[in-house]
């Protein structure tokens, strides 16, 4: 690639955003460093480039390209699997991408505790999360009492030649809280709140953006067909494990035991009548 296209997905300070967001991941990494639960928090409109700011937070706090394959995930129990890889193979961030994940009604308390759950259980192991969603107003407000939270880019008024972000404190989000509870239009409370800083990024490489769109893709048609299953009244073997509190051995065991028959099978996943989870809930002693 020439200097001059070059230029196209890089500003002169030889990054894809403005000076001003490197600053505050920097300081995200001193914390981490002293084993310390950060969360990044990319919210805004459809189209407005959340996810490729997303991204570039991520491969700046790597310092090299994430793997969209193990740092990226779309859905909760996606999530879950990521954030283990990343565990396992001494990854220091993964992205999660809401992608419909809150359809679903129950869905965003389900979403908060396992958030809850999830910072209680790793935050000693120096991995930062980002997560990408509408609007950060959603998030459960123990994570904020926690003082999880440490940054939230909110975009906007994306163009064709590059996207718009405001970053906010962990304070400031505070107040952002506030005013959305109190205005009848929501959104307007990133007009009342003054952000810690402004700036711009640009596109993904064309390379790297048909990647993160075949996986994007991949895992939007997955959380479909799950959605899908779950207003049929249909229920995984992985939501029985989550909530009989049990092992895959055990719910397999007793499935076999009682001759249960899925319902449907998808993905090589079998899902079954709702009325499986109460004979199951009658074989724990």
């Amino acid at each position: 690639m020439t200097s001059s296209k070059l230029q196209r997905y890089v500003y002169d300070n030889g990054l894809p955003f403005s000076h001003g967001l490197d600053y505050n991941l920097d300081d995200l990494q001193n914390r981490i460093d002293c084993k310390k639960a950060s969360l990044v928090i990319v919210d805004g409109g459809v189209g407005e480039g959340k996810t490729t700011l997303g991204v570039h937070a991520a491969e700046y706090f790597q310092k090299s390209e994430i793997n969209f394959r193990y740092q990226y995930s779309m859905g909760g129990v996606q999530f879950q699997e990521r954030l283990q890889i990343c565990v396992d193979g001494n990854l220091v961030v993964v992205i999660y991408d809401e992608a419909g994940d809150f359809s679903r009604r129950g869905a965003l308390t389900e979403f908060n505790k396992m958030l809850n759950r999830i910072f209680e259980t790793y935050r000693g192991f120096k991995i930062l999360v980002i997560i990408i969603l509408p609007n950060f107003g959603v998030l459960d407000k123990q994570l904020f009492d926690n003082m999880i939270p440490r940054l939230l880019l909110h975009c906007s008024k994306r163009n064709n030649n590059y996207g718009n972000y405001a970053g906010y404190s962990l304070w400031r989000m505070f107040y952002l809280r506030d005013k959305m509870k109190k205005l009848t239009v929501p959104p307007q409370a990133y007009d009342a709140v003054e952000p810690n800083f402004r700036g711009h990024f640009l596109d993904l490489k064309p390379t790297r953006s048909a990647e993160l769109e075949k996986v994007s893709l991949e895992g939007k048609s997955k959380v479909l067909s799950q959605n899908i299953l779950s207003a049929r009244g249909l229920i995984s073997t992985r939501d029985l494990m989550k909530k009989l509190h049990r092992s895959r051995p055990w719910v397999t065991e007793k499935i076999r035991k009682l001759s249960l028959k899925a319902n449907h099978i998808y993905k090589k996943q079998r899902y079954y009548d709702k009325g499986v989870l109460e004979r199951l809930k009658d074989e724990i002693q």
